[in-house]
C-alpha cells in the first residue's frame, strides 16, 4: 500500500462510510481534504484544538475546536521564486518522464491513487 510505504502506520478509507470509528482520535488538529468528512473528523479532535478544511466544509465550531475553511489564492510572485529556487537548485524535484505513449497507464495510475504528487504533461512539437 502507497501509504505504507510512505511511512503511515495506520490508514483509514475515508470512504467507508464508518470511518471514523476506526479512528482513535484526541488529535490537536485535523487538515480536511476530502469533501464530506470534517463533520465526521470533528469528534476526533480534542477540546481547543483545531481543524482545517481545504474542501469548504468546516463545521461550526464547538467545545473550544478552532474550525475554518483555509482558501488558496495563485500568486505570480511566489511561483517566480519557487521557478528561481529550482533553477538555482535549492528546490528539488523528482520528475517522471515518460514516452507520451505511456500517458493513458500513468493516467490510470494518477486515478486509481498510485501516484503521489502533481502531474505535468509536457508536449513537445
Amino acid at each position: 500500500m502507497r501509504l505504507r510505504g510512505l511511512g503511515a502506520t495506520e490508514v483509514v478509507d475515508y470512504h467507508d462510510p464508518k470511518w471514523s470509528a476506526k479512528v482513535r482520535g484526541g488529535f490537536d488538529a485535523a487538515l480536511i481534504i476530502a469533501t464530506g468528512t470534517a463533520d465526521a473528523a470533528l469528534p476526533l479532535v480534542r477540546d481547543d484544538g483545531r481543524l482545517c478544511s481545504v474542501t469548504s466544509d468546516a463545521p461550526p465550531e464547538e467545545r473550544g475546536i478552532t474550525s475554518w475553511n483555509l482558501y488558496v489564492e495563485p500568486n505570480a510572485a511566489q511561483l517566480g521564486q519557487l521557478a528561481e529556487q529550482v533553477a538555482a537548485g535549492a528546490l528539488k524535484l523528482a520528475p517522471e518522464p515518460l514516452p507520451l505513449s505511456e500517458g493513458p497507464a500513468a493516467f490510470a495510475r494518477v486515478v486509481t491513487g498510485q501516484a503521489g504528487g502533481k502531474k505535468i504533461a509536457l508536449i513537445c512539437a
